[in-house]
């Protein structure tokens, strides 16, 4: 049972109260003016007159019992329609929510999307970096092994041109003097021969220790002029073999 059809039988059960009770009351105001204007008769066409007016307020009353019937069914039928306007609108609302959520979840799998492709760069970007550092390691530890090796050879060959060097001028002071020793070696020869023969007396009689003495240094100049010339030598082959 409805609300509605509750508030009707309610309404006319309130309505025969009210009808009896001024039914009751009618007879009761009859009686009193029958009395009052002396005689039955008289009751009786007031409590008729009092009948026709109760006759038309119940009309009036049930045309306004009817009003508010159609009123409430009126009232029904619009909270009806505004449950079905708000369910549409609300459907219409999820709708629109559910579309904007998709487009932006749409939206961030593109981000997602984007930014995995950028985090894929950077990965190949940091590997080639890695192979670079590492290419640049290996050249960079090949050059130093280079740079230690051109500096021992500058320094082995710093000390091979001073030793090539040195033996160069002692090997040209050994040839001065052996130029000179000939000489000298000839002319103390000279001396010797003529203090062997006894043909003059002005010759030293320490000539020939002197002849001695000069080619026992020439013959020494001889070896040392031909050592140095190996030791040249051995430096040119050695220079070669280092590339210098």
């Amino acid at each position: 049972m409805t609300s509605h059809n509750k508030i009707e039988e309610q309404d006319e059960v309130v309505v025969i109260e009210e009808r009896d009770k001024r039914t009751q009351i009618y007879i009761a105001i009859a009686a009193v003016l029958g009395l009052a204007f002396g005689g039955l008769a008289g009751s009786v066409l007031t409590a008729n007159k009092w009948e026709s007016t109760y006759q038309v307020l119940e009309e009036k009353y049930q045309s306004l019992a009817q009003d508010k019937s159609n009123l409430a069914s009126q009232v029904e039928a619009r909270e009806a329609g505004l449950d079905k306007e708000i369910e549409e609108k609300l459907a219409v609302l999820l709708a629109e929510k559910e579309q904007a959520h998709k487009a932006e979840l749409q939206a961030l799998q593109e981000q997602l999307t984007e930014v995995e492709k950028v985090n894929l760069s950077l990965e190949s970007q940091v590997k080639e970096q890695k192979n670079k550092l590492s290419s640049t390691k290996s050249e960079n530890d090949k050059l130093n092994r280079q740079a230690d090796i051109q500096a021992t050879l500058f320094e082995r060959s710093r000390e091979v041109f001073q030793k090539e060097l040195q033996i160069s001028q002692e090997l040209e002071s050994l040839q001065k003097e052996r130029i000179a020793l000939l000489p000298k070696i000839e002319k103390l020869k000279k001396e010797c021969d003529v203090f062997l023969e006894g043909k003059s007396w002005d010759v030293k009689s320490d000539a020939c220790d002197k002849h001695d003495e000069a080619n026992s240094r020439l013959s020494q100049v001889d070896q040392l002029i031909e050592v140095h010339k190996m030791d040249l030598q051995q430096i040119k082959e050695l220079s070669d073999s280092l590339g210098l």
